[in-house]
């Protein structure tokens, strides 16, 4: 299955498999946040996107590597602050596959990923038996964060106390009815639904997002379900985009979307487009997939962790 932020349009050199030292969560270096001292009644565990785009280090990133990660607290940044007015924040850093694993056969994947995979199951681990201490909590990612969460719970679920669950933000990654079925967990299909998935894919009328698959479910974040009626962009709260001067631009009512038939998330070309990178090509703004729709999140997280607690 295809994944990450951008695609891959020079041929892979051969690489060796050279694996950076597995990382210890009892020491802070291995996390990217960490609250030590939480003051707030949930958490959320998220695990961040592709950002080695290089292979410096091997086909997985070193915990150490600098560039990767800066880019790691910019998707922190641009991302994981939704949740920061509602959750305790955990966030482990992981020795990431590298963006042109996505160039190897499936196969070959398999053990560049696995890395990944190990170093976030046992992070998560670290976590529920120091940190979490019995709070409800968040699952959420992006793009290879999301893909790993979606390896997690299919192969580690049971590490997962459903009845502690609120809400999975996997975004940015094709989930199908068939993982959703291996998980265990439904598409979370309204506003205040707790327990269940919530993923989408965001292109425009034209784009093929590498990471959008056969069978790709979706939530439109306008309005929170599965419908495929088109939203208003009066439903958007606001867009909070993060431009190259490092200032971030805060856009009201943003953007219209609908939910196609390839279950991706569709939006007209936005005004700003000449200010937005666009790596993954024409259309597709996967890298903005928590940008846009950054104020409905915000007020959906919130809206899930106040219903999980009436419900309990």
């Amino acid at each position: 299955m295809k994944f990450f932020f951008m695609s891959i349009v020079a041929p892979l050199l051969f690489c060796s498999l050279r694996t950076a030292q597995k990382p210890d969560y009892s020491q802070k270096s291995p996390w990217l946040r960490l609250a030590e001292k939480p003051d707030k009644p949930f958490d959320v565990f998220y695990v961040h996107p592709t950002t080695y785009m290089d292979t410096k280090d091997g086909m997985n990133a070193s915990l150490k590597n600098e560039a990767a990660n800066a880019g790691a607290e910019s998707a922190y940044q641009r991302q994981a602050t939704v949740f920061k007015e509602m959750c305790n924040i955990y966030a482990p850093r992981y020795r990431q596959a590298a963006i042109k694993v996505l160039s190897l056969p499936e196969n070959e994947r398999a053990k560049y990923l696995k890395i990944c995979l190990d170093d976030v199951c046992d992070a998560f681990k670290y976590y529920l038996k120091y940190y979490n201490n019995g709070r409800p909590f968040i699952i959420a990612g992006h793009s290879q964060g999301s893909q790993i969460i979606r390896n997690f719970l299919i192969n580690h679920g049971a590490l997962v106390d459903k009845n502690k669950l609120i809400a999975v933000y996997a975004i940015g990654y094709t989930f199908t009815s068939s993982d959703l079925n291996k998980i265990g967990l439904p598409l979370a299909v309204k506003a205040d639904q707790t327990g269940g998935i919530i993923t989408w894919n965001t292109v425009g009328k034209n784009g093929k997002s590498p990471v959008v698959e056969s069978g790709a479910l979706c939530v439109n974040p306008l309005s929170w379900s599965a419908s495929r009626t088109e939203q208003e962009k009066t439903k958007n709260i606001y867009a909070r985009i993060l431009l190259d001067k490092g200032e971030f631009l805060t856009i009201p009512h943003f953007s219209s979307a609908r939910i196609d038939k390839r279950g991706t998330l569709v939006i007209p070309t936005p005004a700003i487009i000449d200010q937005l990178k666009m790596g993954m090509g024409p259309e597709v703004y996967h890298g903005y997939d928590y940008d846009f729709f950054y104020g409905n999140l915000v007020k959906n997280v919130a809206t899930r962790c106040n219903a999980w607690k009436n419900k309990k």
